[in-house]
């Protein structure tokens, strides 16, 4: 289930997470827990802007960069902020 959190919460990275982007991708290591994932280029923006920025100012930057419905981008922005959590890739973002 996607988080349940507002426009306004400030989505951060987690400090402990290593990533390097290459080509339209970007490879996440979670050196803790030795986990590595590997983002697709929206998921490599999303994760990108997660820099403290709110999930309304992600979305509006995305809505303006990429040809796609805002109120769907939202929902699958949720839904892919909810596995990064689950993954321990975020930071400061409320528990379900």
């Amino acid at each position: 289930m996607p988080l349940q959190f507002s426009p306004e919460t400030p989505i951060r990275r987690s400090a402990a997470a290593l990533w390097r982007p290459f080509d339209h991708e970007t490879a996440v290591i979670l050196p803790t827990v030795s986990s590595v994932r590997v983002l697709n280029e929206v998921g490599a923006r999303i994760w990108e802007l997660a820099d403290g920025r709110t999930l309304a100012q992600i979305v509006d930057t995305l809505v303006n960069e990429y040809d796609v419905e805002r109120t769907q981008l939202e929902e699958d922005a949720r839904a892919f902020l909810s596995e990064l959590q689950d993954r321990g890739l975020l930071e400061g973002i409320p528990d379900k």
